[in-house]
């Protein structure tokens, strides 16, 4: 997946070069060279242009004001055996099934796009590189969309990512449990500051308060930097 982080880069580098006076560019959108959906969707693409500065605004902050604090944290919390082995082999599956689904749907996006709207697609991939940043495994493992969406998720894989799920969440003693409780929680409040300008994140759900601080506890285990 070194492509998209090369691409990420470029956004990046595009957005600082924007601050120093440099804008974004207009779309080329010319209907002689365009079918009909292709020079509509073109021409719709400048609406994008605002997302590109709240999302990289947000990722700076995020990577470096939010993940430095926690990060340290993080390294504080010694795992059991049981656990720790619990967790290794969720963030492998994690990370498998992450970047076999970043792969197919950048393609998918592009291609839905018509290939004529690079601030949407770019966006997106703004979007998706945040699971890189830190894991969500609700997102990208336990959501149902994903039974659906290409690359679809059978039902079996889901009922073994549950496994890995519930086996690690078991694993976690009562002791570590009400620390990381504590831990995520205060990471909510400080990441809901960051995020301002409400971004609304892939993949997410309305699912029960208990499941999704449960799901908060794990991706903070499965952050391993």
């Amino acid at each position: 997946m070194n492509h998209l982080i090369f691409k990420l880069s470029i956004l990046l580098s595009l957005f600082l070069a924007n601050a120093y006076g440099q804008k974004i560019i207009t779309n080329t959108c010319d209907s002689l060279l365009l079918t009909k959906v292709e020079y509509e969707k073109c021409k719709r693409d400048t609406a994008w242009n605002e997302d590109f500065s709240v999302k990289v605004n947000y990722i700076i902050n995020y990577k470096t004001a939010l993940l430095p604090k926690y990060r340290l944290i993080r390294r504080t919390i010694n795992l059991p055996p049981k656990l720790e082995a619990s967790i290794k082999k969720l963030k492998l599956v994690y990370d498998s099934i992450l970047n076999i689904k970043l792969s197919v749907i950048e393609k998918d996006m592009d291609r839905n796009q018509k290939y004529v709207q690079p601030k949407a697609y770019l966006s997106s991939i703004l979007s998706l590189q945040i699971f890189k940043f830190y894991p969500d495994v609700y997102a990208i493992l336990l959501n149902d969309l994903h039974l659906s969406l290409n690359p679809r998720t059978t039902r079996q894989e889901k009922i073994f990512f549950e496994q890995y799920f519930n086996e690690a969440l078991q694993a976690i003693p009562i002791s570590i449990m009400n620390k990381l409780e504590n831990i995520t929680s205060a990471l909510k409040v400080d990441e809901s500051k960051i995020n301002n300008q409400q971004i609304i994140f892939m993949f997410q759900g309305e699912i029960p308060t208990a499941y999704r601080k449960q799901c908060d506890i794990i991706n903070f285990l499965l952050w391993m930097e």
